[in-house]
């Protein structure tokens, strides 16, 4: 569990760190061609998992981070930072220009737009892109299962481990997936006002 929770918590803030400027580049101050940046983020989703997991796991055998949890938090950042730009950019554009202009003509920079105007006004996205970022991180079970051993393994794999030849313990399923699942509900339930608010960011009123 508390593997779980280092990599989950920890991958989302690294994930919102740079989801956040990379989403106010593409849509507050958007570049040439932000369409095609999108879609390339987009469809870095689009390759299969299973593909890269060989190369994953030689690099990390060479570099020594096989059964290391810092592995998961940096491949679990890259895996959902495309998902979090593209959600990031529809919530950023929602912000009034004009609030930013204002802003920056009273001498503010960008870390300070972004902390002190951008983040409040867009905190219900923000909010639902991290709870969306941190089921993502605690449900990944395929490079956890393949990377990790004793020290790092996450409670995703400790559950598979009741899956066994002599058959399946399934009272133990039942109390460890209960166990498992309270921290999503518990961040779910928690930011479940803020979440309806991200969520209904763009929609058509």
């Amino acid at each position: 569990m508390i593997n779980s929770m280092t990599a989950s918590v920890v991958s989302t803030l690294l994930t919102l760190l740079l989801a956040v400027p990379a989403a106010y580049a593409l849509s507050i101050r958007p570049v040439k061609k932000w369409t095609d940046v999108l879609f390339f983020f987009l469809s870095t989703k689009m390759l299969p998992l299973v593909a890269g997991l060989l190369p994953i796991y030689l690099f990390a055998k060479n570099t020594g981070l096989l059964d290391n949890i810092w592995a998961l938090v940096i491949l679990y950042t890259a895996m959902n930072l495309p998902i979090a730009v593209w959600m990031m950019q529809s919530f950023l554009a929602e912000v009034p220009v004009a609030i930013i202009e204002a802003a920056q003509i009273d001498g503010a920079r960008l870390p300070t737009v972004l902390g002190r105007v951008v983040a409040p006004i867009a905190l219900p996205g923000i909010a639902a892109t991290a709870l969306i970022c941190f089921i993502f991180s605690w449900n990944e079970l395929l490079f956890a299962r393949v990377l990790t051993g004793v020290v790092a393994e996450t409670a995703p794999v400790f559950l598979t481990g009741f899956i066994t030849s002599q058959g399946l313990f399934l009272a133990k399923v039942c109390a460890a997936s209960l166990v498992i699942s309270l921290p999503v509900l518990a961040a779910g339930f928690a930011a479940q006002d803020k979440l309806v608010q991200g969520l209904s960011l763009g929609a058509v009123k």
